[in-house]
């Protein structure tokens, strides 16, 4: 079965050695792809040799992208307001921060382009918190993210690089639904998507995610990040745990019938952490496994 799995499921390493070698484990644990997932917070620029050595790993174990995490800006970015700013911030107020942050972007795209990859996976994240103090900020941030989408569609399309842009877990679900509404209304498909993080949905609806929202824009799902958590609360597998597919409350057989009718396409991709004290070797086999068992 082919299967994808994100890279940073242990740690985002610093260190090459130890980069590649988290690369290796996946292809010998049986994974066919990865998910990049390094620097997917933050204002790290790639360089054009950087994004070489990491497709010359690909190519020496045996390995597909099938997506790529891209930064949002820099770290802070998506407080819940605008008020606070940053230096790439893509929905910044500020012109120059948000052009940076536009041109963050473009860096992922093209790290994309090169890992053979036609999709990157994006937080756009609202600022929630000033919409009912000051309901005039729905329509500036809006505005600023249409900007920054207008400019990047053009480098997007040449590149045939699809922005996915992935369901979080601050913002209240309402607001979420007419984010997606808002932004496939204005969008093509060709050029934006949705990511559908299972785990951040489980956390805002529970398992009526799977028809409230991934039923909902089925037609506009082309990336995946899959994992389990048992919704807010205390103890293992409560909140963001990125738990395996099927270890916690997530209703695997009715969401399944729903993504195999999406616009999606295979193979699956996990974005899940090893528990700590977990030998890497077996975590990776027993993930590979329960993706095999669940996603079939």
């Amino acid at each position: 079965m082919e299967l994808g799995i994100n890279t940073d499921y242990e740690a985002e390493y610093v260190k090459i050695e130890e980069i590649e070698e988290s690369i290796r484990r996946i292809a010998a644990a049986g994974f066919s792809h990865m998910h990049w997932c390094y620097e997917w917070d933050g204002d790290y620029i790639y360089s054009r040799s950087e994004m070489e050595q990491i497709r010359g790993w690909m190519d020496k174990y045996g390995l597909k992208a099938k997506s790529l995490h891209s930064s949002k800006g820099s770290r802070g970015v998506g407080n819940g307001r605008m008020d606070v700013h940053y230096r790439k911030d893509y929905t910044s107020t500020i012109e120059y921060n948000r052009v940076a942050g536009g041109e963050l972007i473009k860096n992922r795209v093209e790290l994309a382009h090169i890992l053979g990859t036609t999709e990157i996976v994006l937080h756009m994240y609202l600022p929630y918190l000033d919409y009912e103090e000051k309901p005039e900020t729905k329509e500036i941030f809006y505005g600023q993210a249409y900007k920054s989408l207008d400019e990047l569609q053009p480098f997007c399309l040449e590149k045939k690089v699809r922005i996915c842009i992935e369901n979080l877990y601050e913002a209240p679900g309402e607001m979420q639904l007419e984010q997606f509404d808002r932004l496939f209304a204005r969008y093509p498909a060709e050029f934006l998507g949705l990511c559908l993080d299972t785990g951040h949905a489980n956390l805002v609806w529970g398992n009526e995610f799977i028809t409230k929202f991934a039923d909902r824009f089925k037609d506009r799902l082309y990336s995946v990040h899959i994992h389990d958590n048992f919704g807010w609360g205390e103890g293992k597998g409560h909140g963001d745990a990125h738990m395996l597919p099927g270890e916690c409350g997530i209703d695997w057989k009715a969401l399944m019938a729903v993504l195999n009718q999406s616009a999606y396409e295979k193979p699956w991709v996990m974005e899940v952490v090893k528990p700590s004290g977990e030998d890497t070797t077996d975590y990776l086999k027993r993930a590979y496994e329960a993706g095999k068992k669940v996603l079939a």
